[in-house]
């Protein structure tokens, strides 16, 4: 088998059952859907069941409620496919989604392969990520794409990934913030990944998305807050040891995210989140000097940057 597509849903039926028939109706077939239904109120609804029915190629498993990473690692653990990707069951793509990433990992040899997407809200659709350019990278270029964030974000949708590249490596399931903790370390993995960022993707923003707090700052709390932390620092420590060329750039990257959280915070944060928005500061205080020589820093940075708190030192 070719490719296995891994879908996880929870209590969302009418959204989960237009991705299933958005996928089923693609027009690359050497494929299995593996619908995780991850402990919906009521077990699983009975529009999913009539469309798994009849269908060789999905397969559906119910589990007791669990967190994102749980759904995601049970449907790895059940994949037999060559190649992997992950689809969100609020989203949707166009026909041939699954074959142009498939034809593109294909035709250059890579590991992983990346295609551009829309985002739809509020009825509009908007390119996100969107470039008719084929590029195939080493895994520093990869990883260096995805720090400066310029050809894609960490979501694993509008990703292929090659099975193996996932030997050791699954999502943490005591995590909210799964993805990030993951993405990097299969791109630093990957012999090649082939973009091209023509959107065949569409992600839906809506109130109920589980990642609706990276754009609405109420939604922020400081477990939030701390577990982004913790996945960048990790993620700096374990890119310096694996890629050291790129160290320089995994430490801004870091720091950058900190300095758009603590503007964030600064300018309409929750006052529960106080507390993390004075420890950003004092951790940007003690970087004021090194960000401010850092290459990669952006002029809208550097006027974040004047926010930061005057720091007793900085830790080079």
């Amino acid at each position: 088998m070719k490719l296995s597509v891994i879908l996880l849903t929870c209590d969302r039926e009418r959204f989960a059952a237009r991705a299933i028939r958005c996928l089923l109706a693609q027009d690359f077939r050497d494929f299995e859907l593996i619908v995780v239904e991850n402990g919906s109120r009521g077990g699983v609804p009975p529009s999913l069941s009539l469309l798994a029915a009849g269908e060789p190629r999905v397969r559906l498993f119910e589990r007791p409620r669990g967190t994102i990473s749980t759904g995601r690692n049970f449907g790895l653990s059940q994949a037999r496919g060559s190649f992997v990707t992950f689809f969100d069951d609020d989203d949707t793509a166009a026909p041939d989604y699954l074959s142009f990433l498939v034809n593109l990992a294909e035709e250059t040899d890579a590991d992983a392969a990346v295609c551009g997407s829309w985002r739809e809200e509020n009825g509009k659709r908007l390119p996100n990520f969107a470039e008719d350019r084929r590029l195939v990278l080493t895994p520093e270029e990869a990883v260096s794409e995805l720090l400066l964030r310029r050809r894609c974000n960490a979501a694993t949708p509008t990703k292929l990934f090659r099975r193996s590249l996932f030997g050791g490596i699954r999502f943490p399931e005591d995590r909210r913030v799964d993805d990030i903790f993951v993405t990097y370390k299969l791109l630093a993995r990957a012999r090649r990944t082939a973009f091209h960022l023509l959107p065949k993707y569409c992600f839906t923003r809506h109130g109920g998305n589980s990642s609706a707090f990276t754009t609405n700052d109420r939604l922020l709390t400081p477990e939030i807050l701390r577990e982004y932390g913790d996945a960048f620092r990790e993620r700096t420590a374990w890119l310096s040891r694996r890629l050291p060329k790129i160290a320089d750039l995994a430490q801004y990257a870091e720091l950058s995210y900190q300095l758009s959280l603590f503007a964030r915070l600064t300018d309409h944060g929750p006052p529960a989140c106080e507390g993390e928005r004075q420890r950003l500061g004092r951790e940007l205080a003690a970087r004021r000097a090194w960000l401010a020589r850092c290459p990669y820093l952006q002029p809208f940075e550097r006027e974040r940057l004047r926010l930061v708190p005057a720091g007793e030192g900085e830790n080079a």
